[in-house]
Formats: structure tokens, C-alpha cells, sequence
């Protein structure tokens, strides 16, 4: 049995991540041995196993799970009673807290308040909603709508961190597990960050809590979503990220950071910003919505002018996928360090 062996301390985070990237062999329990734990793998992803001081090893035998039950079928064969269609069941959903986020399809539509129904039965969530349109605007609003249940206010809990928020109001991307489980890693011990586009504390309360930073300054826009952000401070007891209410050109502080993080598709609008918060070499996580062909040639292209512009030079630029936005458009993110130009 391949299995990652990691210590006690970090094994939370690294599960975290393997789970992002479907990696973790649920066959089997994860294990505890002495001060590690052993985690069952399905393959070796591409991770860094020596940031979380773990390393790979073969283990001649975890217990085995029982098979549990699929939720699928439960689902098919409750709406098949009822006298739903074959071929209309649901094939993929998000649970935010106790609320279900499902998407209705056309053919579906006559049967969307039953199908809702006997998701929350078999699912058991406290409502469902059917999301009718993504999320729009610089608000980044939900558009969706009460199928089954009643009230839309839940706290999420990820990965140590709880997030209260309304889904009728506030967007929340589980397609952004991977990035919210892994940038703590990369975040160094008294680093002070700066957040454009906080949200919720998508980003900054897993770092405020994981890395061990100086501070986390915080800035939205949105005054729904800051009402959350300064709830889910109290929360989680994230004394070190301070809140600031308004347009990050306006609210957001200068020359202090190590690391600014622009986790919003207009990121290229406030690059400038981004440079201003930094205090000398630093990092800045961008993230921005990108034609599938010009990724990532475009966007690195992009990045390098916008330091240049600025007097800055360019360590280096990682970028990725996060996941595909829409047919021939992707959702990238690029970690751009950067360090000042000596000007003669």
C-alpha cells in the first residue's frame, strides 16, 4: 500500500491538498502511527512533500472501509418513485454548511422543486437552491433562487476555518480548494499580507490562522460580504488580519507587504495597486480569466510589462490553471515575485 507518512502537526494541511487534487485512496482509513500519519495515496501527485516534512513510503496493510453508500443512486432511485424521468437525476452539486447549490437543467425544469426536495431528503441539507446564472457584476453577486427549505445563511466549515456567509448574497468556489489549502504553505513566519479583494477571508483567514503571518490587511468593497468578513474573524479568532471597509485604491495600505493577493477576474485593473502595497521585493498572487489558446504566454507577457512599468524586475512567474471557467476560457492564477530595479 503506497501511503504518504507525514507528521501529526501537518497532516491536516497535506490531506487538505491531496484531497484537492483527488489523490487520497479512500479505500482505505487514514492511520496514525506514533507521532505520524499515514495517508493512502492512488498515485504520486506532483506535490512537495518536504514542505510538509513528509515523504512517500510503502505500507503492507490499512484497514479497509466498508463501501459506503452512493448518494447517486439513492438520489435516482428516490426521483424515480416519485415519478421523475429516468436520465434527469443530478450528476453534480455543491453543499456550502447545510445548503446544497444544484444546477437545473432544461429538461429538468418541470421537475425542479421535487428534484430539490429529494435532494435535501437524501443529502440531508437544511435547503437547496439552484444556482440560475454564476455570479455577476464587481460584487461578485450570486444568482440563484430557494428550491426546498428555508433560509439561505449557513458557516462553512474548510479545513479548520469556518466561513459564515449568506449563498444568496456571497459566492463561495470550492474550485478554489487547492489554492485556499496550499498558499499558507508558501506564506512565510512574519510575512504581512495584503488582500484586495478579501471577500469573506477566502484567502486571508486560512493564512492569518496556518502561517503564522505578522498581519493580514483585509480590504472589500462589498458591505454585505464585509459584515461576513469581520463575523468570520471573530469566528475563528483571527486576531492578526485587520479589516478595511471600501475600494482597495482607496483603503489599501502602501509599502508594507511581502505578499499581495488579487483574487478577483479584474485583477489587471489594479495591478498598479498591487505594486504600491508591495515594500520592496515581494509576491503577488493574480489571478484573471484567460482565452485557453493565449494561456500562458499572454498572461505572463502581461505581468512582465506591468513590472517593468513600475521599476521592478522579475524573479520569476509561476502560473496555473484552476479550473475551466467556460468553453475556450480558463481561470488562471500567476505568482509573480518581483524585486526593485536600482535606478541609475
Amino acid at each position: 500500500m503506497r501511503v504518504v507518512a507525514v507528521p501529526k502537526r501537518n497532516a491536516e494541511s497535506l490531506r487538505q491538498e491531496l484531497h484537492a487534487k483527488a489523490a487520497i485512496d479512500r479505500s482505505v482509513r487514514i492511520t496514525k502511527r506514533g507521532d505520524e500519519v499515514l495517508i493512502p495515496v492512488t498515485d504520486q501527485a506532483s506535490l512537495d512533500l518536504a514542505r510538509f516534512g513528509a515523504r512517500y513510503e510503502d505500507y503492507p496493510t490499512l484497514t479497509r472501509r466498508s463501501t459506503p453508500p452512493d448518494p447517486r443512486r439513492d438520489l435516482e432511485e428516490q426521483l424515480r418513485a416519485r415519478g421523475v424521468p429516468p436520465g434527469v437525476a443530478l450528476h453534480r452539486w455543491e453543499r456550502i454548511g447545510d445548503i446544497l447549490v444544484i444546477r437545473v437543467s432544461a429538461v429538468a425544469r418541470p421537475h425542479a422543486e421535487l428534484i430539490a426536495a429529494v435532494c435535501g431528503e437524501v443529502l440531508r441539507v437544511r435547503t437547496v437552491v439552484e444556482d440560475r446564472s454564476g455570479i455577476h457584476g464587481p460584487m461578485r453577486t450570486p444568482d440563484v433562487r430557494v428550491l426546498w427549505g428555508d433560509g439561505t445563511e449557513t458557516i462553512h466549515l474548510e479545513g479548520g476555518v469556518r466561513y459564515a456567509l449568506d449563498v444568496g448574497h456571497i459566492m463561495f468556489s470550492s474550485g478554489n480548494l487547492a489554492e485556499r489549502v496550499t498558499l499558507p504553505t508558501r506564506v512565510r513566519p512574519g510575512d504581512v499580507v495584503v488582500d484586495l479583494f478579501a471577500g469573506i477571508g477566502y484567502f486571508a483567514l486560512p493564512i492569518a490562522l496556518r502561517s503564522r503571518v505578522r498581519v493580514v490587511y483585509a480590504c472589500e468593497v462589498n458591505p454585505v460580504a464585509f459584515r461576513y468578513l469581520t463575523t468570520n474573524i471573530r469566528l475563528n479568532r483571527a486576531t492578526n488580519v485587520i479589516p478595511r471597509l471600501g475600494d482597495c485604491r482607496e483603503v489599501a495600505p502602501r509599502a508594507v507587504a511581502d505578499w499581495v493577493l488579487m483574487g478577483h477576474f479584474d485583477a489587471r485593473e489594479y495591478l498598479d495597486v498591487a505594486f504600491d502595497a508591495l515594500r520592496g521585493r515581494g509576491t503577488i498572487l493574480y489571478h484573471e480569466l484567460c482565452p485557453k489558446e493565449q494561456y500562458p504566454d499572454a498572461l505572463t507577457r502581461r505581468l512582465a510589462a506591468a513590472a517593468r512599468a513600475r521599476w521592478m524586475n522579475v524573479v520569476s512567474i509561476r502560473t496555473r490553471i484552476v479550473k475551466s471557467y467556460a468553453p475556450g476560457i480558463v481561470h488562471a492564477t500567476a505568482e509573480l515575485a518581483v524585486t526593485p530595479q536600482t535606478r541609475r
